[in-house]
């Protein structure tokens, strides 16, 4: 009897063993590793059978695909980032201690002032001494496409392409599911050297908003402009038929500012002549690059702002000398709304969305121009952050470094990263309850975006967010995720371009085009956004032919066309 019961508990701890050494998550090929509702993932967990990948760096030995620990034992990874104002702390971060605990990567930060960072990086980089095993820095403050062809053409960033085939796993899913990922991350040597963060996002992508106030309009009786023509009649009647009602001529028809969320009006304003972006104002016709600056459309769009501007006084010229804050100032004027259009990524960055003064606005769908343009500013490359993971030569162990960006590709990470740590920073919904799109909800925020915290890394990083819009829908139509894909998708979706006419301005080149583009393009885009304002609030005179021809002529002195060519030849490789 004791020797059977023995037996039944040796076969009992057995089976035990047998169970514990089975994945605890999907550890099959790549097949949407989480995309249930919970937008978590638990990655299966090494058996210490030996099964080990030796490294062909000289490093330690790593985990197989998709299994974690990453190391046998602790392992450090120097990674150098700027300090982010919302960060109170990234050693004793909730994302950090995860990390730390999943991976067996002890991250060491080596952290620069923001303010600092592109001169560090500069600095380091030029003479090789300290370098961090990674570089994980913004894009805004970080280090450009231009430095990365250089230190790849170097040897001081590492090629991933064979870490991502041996060891990639959410990393290699995503690209599967995402060919836009690998297209935009070759080199011109066919290589790839950095790992992006991606934040998809339909509002984001099509941000360049007008916003009217709609309690003007039904005082005067005035239905929504729907073409540029129309909208010159609204402004006229803003400017001179008092619709705020207070007996003052106060109203200001038409406003932007120089440096809130996609506040240039001709942005929204001629993308009713030709395809523009402020930005890089280049289009593909027939595969062929396209200046949108020297077309004769563009100066039908100067023309049109011009009347607008320095003919009848609609459009404030106080857009292009003023700050956002002086706009927001005009907001809140407590009597009443001073402001009838206004352009922007949101009616947030003037007016709390918690107040009654954002409510007597609407989105305004892009107007069709006289020659039946009518299009969305749209922009599907923004959303993807190029360099925000580079393996410098210093790093022992590169392996780890690329299997712990892989890790934070993961839903579950990606999650984190944004959001914070699930059941205490967000709430993981019920069954049943619909996101902001309309699809199953995948998450509740508790701790609001913007807010300083330890909770999470606040987006920076290698990081995959398709659920960006995936928040539990609620009730109040003025909460801001909702509110701004509904704006979005009512209004803006239907006039997206054909994707065939956009150019994805982040593509590399080899370092001597590159070095050639910048040296052209800062003095060009200085020129072009300067002659804008200029033609648009009367400096200079769009209508008038030497003044025209004068412009094109500078821009030919410039070296636009030599920057044409260089970004043709390479878009035909």
């Amino acid at each position: 009897m004791k020797k059977a019961l023995a037996l039944l508990l040796s076969v009992i701890m057995i089976m035990a063993l047998l169970v514990a050494c089975q994945p605890a998550g999907d550890t099959t090929a790549p097949t949407g590793d989480d995309k249930g509702t919970t937008g978590t993932t638990t990655p299966s967990t090494t058996d210490d059978d030996g099964e080990w990948i030796p490294s062909d760096y000289g490093g330690v030995p790593v985990s197989k695909p998709g299994v974690l620990p990453i190391v046998k034992e602790p392992v450090q990874l120097r990674v150098m980032i700027a300090q982010h104002s919302n960060i109170e702390d990234y050693d004793n971060n909730k994302l950090t201690k995860h990390l730390e605990a999943k991976t067996g990567v002890d991250i060491v930060w080596v952290i620069v002032p923001e303010q600092d960072v592109q001169q560090r990086v500069n600095l380091v980089l030029a003479s090789q001494v300290d370098l961090p095993d990674v570089f994980m820095i913004t894009p805004n403050a970080g280090i450009s496409n231009e430095v990365v062809s250089d230190m790849a053409d170097q040897g001081v960033f590492l090629r991933l392409d064979e870490m991502i085939e041996k060891h990639g796993y959410w990393y290699k899913q995503r690209r599967q599911e995402d060919p836009l990922l690998e297209q935009m991350l070759k080199l011109p040597d066919g290589h790839e050297y950095t790992i992006p963060k991606v934040v998809l996002s339909e509002p984001n992508a099509m941000s360049r908003r007008a916003w009217i106030n709609q309690k003007w309009l039904d005082n005067l009786g005035l239905a929504t402009p729907t073409t540029t023509d129309e909208l010159v009649n609204v402004l006229r009647a803003f400017k001179n038929n008092d619709p705020n009602g207070n007996n003052k001529a106060d109203e200001i028809a038409f406003m932007g500012s120089t440096n809130g969320w996609s506040t240039w009006p001709e942005e929204y304003i001629l993308n009713s002549f030709l395809i523009y972006k402020r930005s890089f104002p280049y289009y593909l016709e027939n595969g062929k690059v396209q200046a949108s600056y020297d077309k004769d459309a563009y100066r039908e769009g100067l023309k049109y702002l011009h009347q607008l501007c320095a003919v009848e006084g609609l459009l404030d010229p106080a857009t292009y000398t003023q700050d956002n804050a002086q706009l927001q100032q005009l907001f809140d004027n407590e009597e009443v709304a001073l402001v009838g259009l206004a352009v922007g990524g949101g009616t947030f960055i003037w007016a709390p969305m918690d107040g009654e003064r954002v409510k007597e606005y609407n989105p305004l769908a892009p107007l069709k121009g006289p020659q039946g343009v009518q299009y969305t500013y749209y922009d599907p490359f923004g959303s993807y952050y190029l360099n925000e993971w580079i393996i410098t030569s210093a790093c022992k162990n590169p392996e780890v470094a690329f299997k712990f960006a892989d890790y934070m590709y993961s839903r579950e990470i990606s999650m984190w990263n944004r959001l914070g740590e699930p059941g205490v920073d967000y709430r993981i919904p019920e069954a049943g309850e619909i996101g902001v799109d309309g699809k199953p909800a995948t998450y509740e925020p508790i701790l609001p975006w913007g807010q300083i915290n330890s909770a999470r890394w606040d987006e920076i990083g290698p990081t995959y967010n398709y659920f960006d819009n995936n928040g539990v829908k609620g009730d109040d139509p003025y909460e801001l995720q909702l509110y701004l894909w509904t704006a979005t998708e009512k209004y803006y979706a239907p006039y997206k371009p054909p994707l065939n006419m956009l150019i994805n301005s982040k593509i590399y080149f080899v370092p001597d085009q590159a070095r050639r583009l910048s040296e052209i393009r800062t003095d060009l885009d200085t020129y072009v956004k300067n002659s804008l304002a200029e033609f648009v609030t009367g400096v200079r005179d769009p209508n008038n032919d030497k003044d025209w021809q004068d412009y094109l002529n500078e821009l030919k002195k410039l070296g636009y066309e030599e920057y044409i060519s260089i970004y043709q030849a390479r878009l035909d490789k």
